[in-house]
């Protein structure tokens, strides 16, 4: 029996997704998704909107795939998970998450508007949540294996942990309840107060001394910005 191809099976099915993606990203970076028709998308990409409506049933599972190619993106751009590298993998992988915050704010706010608007049946069919709390399970497995984490880890529960406090500092910066500036060090110092209990002694230090390092470089940038709207004023 011939087994039956995948719904992106061909190399011209892979590379007419892939362009689709890169113009909904496009597209999110300059606008509004209540503003992007599915119309407007197929022309940008070169396909028919039957084409497009084949490959993405709707704007909502359309934008999920978009935001998800974000996360890709960064994971790729890590190595792999190495002896030793699970914890620091999240750290990283943390740091390039925010970055994108900073260097594209109205894309991110986009991008989780049409997160946080899905319904809960579309979250659990497209798991977009879900990917972040898989690749830092990965991680925390990683890191327990190379024996930087206690016994007693749960590593599901942690990583159940991680993926929320991420999310939370997101919707904090979403709904301007932190600066753009201070999202990364309010990521990386709840990162680092959820792990460290969770971790043997060396390990701990080490997250100890990120803490220490992450809330100083805070300071300093918030004391910088301060001095440049005095000399401004």
């Amino acid at each position: 029996m011939r087994e039956s191809r995948g719904k992106y099976a061909s190399p011209v099915q892979q590379e007419r997704r892939a362009r689709i993606l890169d113009e909904t990203l496009k597209l999110l970076q300059q606008e509004q998704p209540a503003d992007i028709s599915m119309g407007q998308i197929a022309a940008l990409s070169d396909v028919s909107t039957k084409t497009l409506y084949n490959l993405f049933s709707n704007r909502t599972t359309l934008f999920l795939a978009a935001a998800a190619r974000t996360r890709s993106n960064v994971e790729a751009s890590l190595p792999e998970i190495s002896a030793g590298g699970g914890i620091q993998r999240i750290i990283e992988l943390t740091r390039r998450s925010m970055a994108i915050f900073k260097q594209s704010p109205e894309f991110m706010k986009s991008t989780m508007s049409v997160v946080l608007g899905i319904s809960a049946d579309e979250e659990a069919e497209h798991d977009r949540i879900g990917r972040t709390e898989k690749s830092f399970y990965a991680s925390l497995q990683a890191a327990k294996a190379h024996g930087d984490l206690i016994p007693e880890a749960d590593c599901a529960q942690l990583a159940q942990l991680l993926t929320a406090s991420q999310w939370g500092t997101a919707l904090l910066w979403q709904k301007d309840l932190i600066s753009l500036s201070t999202l990364e060090t309010h990521a990386i110092v709840k990162h680092c107060s959820d792990l460290m209990p969770f971790c043997v002694a060396s390990k701990k230090k080490w997250l100890e001394a990120l803490l220490f390092e992450t809330l100083n470089t805070g300071q300093e940038a918030k004391e910088r910005a301060s001095n440049g709207v005095l000399e401004a004023v």
